[in-house]
């Protein structure tokens, strides 16, 4: 259905801009299944439970510090100082990419792993039909857990059992959380249709996300209630015939609300009355064009209704039987300015209609809204006016009309369906796996362990300004906009409306998901990596290898002699991280450490 990428922004101090130095490297972890369910709020009375797949992501960052500048020299007088330049030692960016395929769709949901097995969500949008989005992400450092301890080792016991909460929490909060919902397999388990019968459904999929986006239509009007044992066409073909029911449900709702906008705006006409009584025909309209109506408003611009005389009366005759013939006639052909000032009128007699109802088909009223099978001659002037639904008014009338039995409402949330598929994992309880005591486990671990001062936990926080991309149609031009506060509620809220309708209101589960974890940290150096390596005389390589050996050990749960290959075991083992292999690799019998020189 598309792509989901997470690529790592440097800033270019030469050019002063940002690019792009390609994707980031993480330590992935797929947790085995089948898996606990988990939860997520819609709002605060409805909670949608998901399973699918489960991938933890460790992504270690490093950062170096600045070299020393020169001193500074004595400026020229009148001197302006230039704004400082950014540095290194502010935090990272991150850029989350998403992009949808031409004909496909699918749900992004971005928040943080709460307690208990939920996932708060704080972002959601729909893509669809090649669209594209880009996310900042803003990466920011804790203190390290060696800093954190020397920094309250002064405090009082009550102070310090604060300010370990306080960590605890923020640890708990730095776990970042992406999940990825299909649209098309949510959609069949909600529509009772076996398993792919959308796939090759183009148009009727979208006609479905649009009737659940755009016009929120309730899902049991859309939901196969036949016999259980039809064949995948018949369902179909229900399901189709549920589609065009509502279509044709809210193309009428349609034309009838353009019909009374019309009877509206013939009674805000200002000649309108008089004409009508002079004749005693309110019963028709028709437009006039504004040359006719200029002559029948200078032929009644003397007189008022109460004093006529009959030689005014006669002349008022004659301009409107003059007036009556126009309106019987066929339409002429006019000019696009011409048909912009035409105004309706109740003018006319009922002996001279059979033309007018032509020019009111004909003026541009007609909906732009496609109905599958609505034919040109329905509508409210072909036969008697349709008017709008009420809010308490029942929809089985389309569906009646159509000849389908009204559908009955789901019994149950539907089990899902479990994965056949065979994973190399040897994680035996990894459904029990909480993924908020990761950065303590981690944290704990590095208080310990040699050089685990110098490893920082990171939290992501999404940025402020998105970026997207979209084409609305197959021959339009892409278009790109700015998502700020306002319009990315806008997507969430387009987003949250079909989730509800997706899930029966969390009655259905969601089976076909995908759910990343990421946890990060920053491996933090005090000086620049050419005074690391010649000042200090350390291999910044052999220590990011020990810091990703920890980190791979707390994701893996596994011990380092089982994450290392063959031909790097024996040169990690002796120069990077000896404490970690002394002796786990000889005791799970790969590589022969004890034997090393």
């Amino acid at each position: 259905e598309g792509t989901l990428t997470i690529e790592h922004l440097s800033p270019d101090r030469s050019r002063g801009a940002i690019h792009t130095s390609g994707a980031i490297h993480t330590i992935c972890r797929r947790v085995a299944e089948p898996v606990a369910p988990m939860s997520f709020a819609l709002d605060a009375a409805t909670r949608v439970s998901f399973t699918g797949e489960r991938f933890v992501h460790a992504y270690l960052a490093h950062q170096f510090g600045d070299p020393p500048s020169p001193p500074p020299s004595p400026p020229p007088p009148n001197w302006r100082s230039p704004p400082a330049p950014c540095t290194s030692s502010g935090a990272s960016v991150l850029m989350l990419g998403a992009r949808a395929r031409q004909f496909s769709s699918f749900m992004l949901l971005l928040g943080r792993m709460g307690p208990a097995g939920t996932f708060e969500q704080k972002h959601a949008l729909i893509l669809q039909n090649k669209d594209a989005v880009d996310i900042p992400l803003m990466l920011e450092a804790l203190p390290s857990a060696t800093e954190f301890r020397d920094a309250i080792s002064s405090l009082s016991p009550e102070q310090q059992r604060f300010a370990k909460a306080y960590r605890a929490m923020q640890l708990e909060g730095s776990v970042f959380g992406i999940l990825v919902i299909q649209l098309k397999p949510q959609l069949e388990a909600l529509l009772k249709l076996p398993h792919d019968a959308l796939t090759k459904e183009i148009a009727l999929t979208q006609q479905l996300l649009d009737l659940f986006i755009q016009y929120q239509i309730p899902s049991d009007l859309l939901t196969y209630a036949g016999p259980a044992a039809a064949s995948p066409e018949e369902k179909l073909e229900a399901v189709r015939g549920h589609v065009a029911a509502i279509y044709k449900m809210v193309e009428a709702a349609k034309e009838g609300e353009l019909h009374a906008a019309r009877q509206e705006a013939m009674m805000e006409q200002p000649f309108h009355q008089e004409y009508a009584e002079s004749f005693g025909d309110t019963s028709a309209g028709c437009f006039l064009s504004g040359e006719a109506r200029s002559a029948a408003m200078s032929a009644d611009s003397d007189e008022t209704p109460l004093r006529r005389n009959p030689r005014s009366l006669q002349r008022r005759c004659s301009a409107s039987a003059g007036l009556l013939s126009a309106c019987s006639a066929p339409p002429p052909r006019h000019s696009a300015a011409q048909k912009r000032v035409q105004m309706p009128v109740a003018a006319c007699a009922a002996g001279g209609m059979e033309g007018s109802s032509n020019i009111l088909m004909g003026g541009g009223f007609g909906a732009s809204f496609p109905a599958p099978t609505a034919k040109a001659t329905d509508g409210p002037f072909a036969a008697a006016p349709a008017p709008p639904f009420a809010p308490g008014q029942k929809a089985a009338a389309p569906g009646a009309a159509a000849g389908d039995a009204a559908p009955a409402p789901i019994a149950g949330p539907a089990e899902a369906k479990a994965n056949d598929d065979d994973f190399d994992t040897a994680d035996d309880v990894a459904s029990e796996l909480d993924y908020t005591k990761i950065p303590s486990t981690l944290d704990a671990k590095l208080l310990t362990a040699e050089g685990g001062a110098a490893i920082r936990p990171t939290t992501i926080k999404v940025g402020e300004t998105w970026t997207k991309r979209s084409q609305k149609a197959l021959l339009g031009k892409p278009k790109e906009e700015a998502l700020h506060t306002e319009e990315q509620q806008r997507e969430k809220q387009a987003a949250f409306d079909l989730l509800d309708a997706l899930s029966c209101s969390g009655a259905l589960p969601i089976a076909c998901c995908s759910l990343h974890v990421v946890v990060a940290a920053t491996h933090a150096f005090d000086q620049s990596l050419l005074d690391t390596v010649i000042q200090q005389n350390v291999n910044p390589i052999e220590k990011l290898e020990r810091s990703s050996l920890l980190v791979a050990t707390t994701i893996h749960d596994a011990p380092a002699g089982r994450l290392l290959r063959d031909e790097v075991r024996e040169r990690v083992a002796r120069f990077a991280a000896p404490e970690l292999l002394g002796g786990d690799a000889a005791a799970a019998g790969e590589g022969a450490v004890a034997d090393l020189p």
